[in-house]
């Protein structure tokens, strides 16, 4: 079994190969500990070509963990259930984080998994473009709002940070969204989140922009290279706020977070709060309202690097959700994701959908169980 170790039990396992039902066998353990964790496995002997129905519930969570049914020569695996969305205790409390895991699904071979999380039915995102289809001609935004990328020029690859990511070569092209409505107001709180990998940020002082938000000749944002380090220039009615980041490397990936409350502009580099370091103020801006990644509205300042997850949320994440954001990504995984408790409150309905991807095309997305955030009760003494 994958994800948290399960205490073998409180598993119930309900097999029947062809019309006999087998009672629960031995854990095939690695550590000894009675726990079911990952490359742990029971074992059915039989001969023939019967047909094996399998249930395996969790006792503790009252959840059905897999259900399915295996033929010999016919089924290769089990399809999986819904994505199984659980609380840190079962006990779906304000204190306690979520955790959406990813099952396999029957007869998809997926490479990663995209994750769109919703409250109260309704997405956190504001634009949601993984990259993870090879594609130079458009990237779908996975929000549902509908603000896919056009691919103008950048480089579909493979090897990104988690699953595809583009390329840009630092002459031309990158990639030009419709401009999301959330930047039609400034009060408006955000957070914007994509892992770089620049070629020339230590040498380079040629402001390459890996980010604009163009609306008007007043009202901008630009996240570029500078002097070895991100750069992000917020224009409001005419008002610059700059803020840069401690120094960066070539050839490194990094994640990175902007966060805007309304009134306060932050920087994350790797999940840590850059300290308020005035920014450049001397940069130029596009000309066309749109969002644009890997250069300028006006094409012009060019990165040279890769670019990869790249999502805007509708509100400013909390410190500790943006550093869990790094962790889950950070070795390339996408077998799970997690929202800490600080996201969360009491009465909220969350849910997740899970769309797998092996690089080509999508599976059918599958919506997570619902989980509505209730007090916390206390313990016992």
């Amino acid at each position: 079994m994958g994800g948290d170790a399960l205490n073998y039990s409180r598993i119930k396992l309900i097999v029947k190969i062809g019309d006999e039902y087998r009672s629960k066998p031995p854990l095939i353990e690695i550590n000894g500990n009675g726990l079911w964790e990952c490359g742990e496995y029971v074992r059915y002997p039989y001969s023939g070509n019967l047909t094996i129905s399998v249930m395996i519930v969790d006792e503790d969570s009252n959840t059905i963990l897999l259900h399915g049914k295996l033929e010999r020569g016919i089924t290769e695996w089990i399809g999986a259930v819904p994505p199984l969305l659980v609380s840190t205790l079962r006990t779906n409390s304000d204190d306690e984080d979520l955790t959406c895991y990813a099952l396999s699904q029957q007869n998809f071979d997926a490479t990663t998994y995209i994750y769109n999380w919703k409250k109260n039915g309704i997405s956190i995102y504001e634009v949601l473009l993984p990259f993870d289809t090879q594609s130079n001609s458009v990237s779908r935004d996975y929000s549902g709002n509908g603000y896919n990328a056009t691919v103008d020029g950048a480089v579909w690859i493979a090897g990104g940070r988690v699953g595809g990511a583009y390329s840009f070569d630092g002459n031309g092209g990158g990639l030009v969204c419709p401009l999301p409505s959330i930047f039609n107001d400034w009060n408006n709180s955000f957070t914007i989140t994509f892992w770089m990998y620049s070629m020339d940020i230590e040498s380079d002082n040629t402001r390459r922009c890996l980010c604009e938000v163009y609306v008007d000749q007043n009202d901008s944002l630009q996240i570029f290279q500078y002097n070895s380090s991100l750069q992000i220039g917020l224009e409001l009615n005419g008002t610059n706020i700059s803020r840069a980041s401690s120094t960066l490397s070539n050839n490194t990936w990094y994640f990175v977070a902007i966060s805007w409350n309304g009134s306060n502009l932050t920087i994350y580099i790797n999940g840590t709060r850059c300290p308020s370091i005035p920014g450049d103020t001397n940069y130029q801006n596009g000309n066309t309202s749109s969002l644009t990644i890997g250069y300028r509205s006006d094409g012009s300042n060019v990165f040279y690097g890769y670019i990869d997850e790249f999502y805007i949320y509708r509100y400013a994440r909390s410190p500790h959700q943006i550093y869990q954001d790094y962790l889950d990504m950070r070795n390339g995984s996408s077998d799970h994701r997690t929202l800490v408790a600080d996201e969360t409150s009491i009465g909220d309905s969350w849910s997740c959908t899970i769309t797998p991807n092996d690089s080509t095309r999508d599976a059918d997305s599958v919506d997570s169980n619902v989980i509505v955030i209730t007090a916390y009760g206390g313990g016992t003494t």
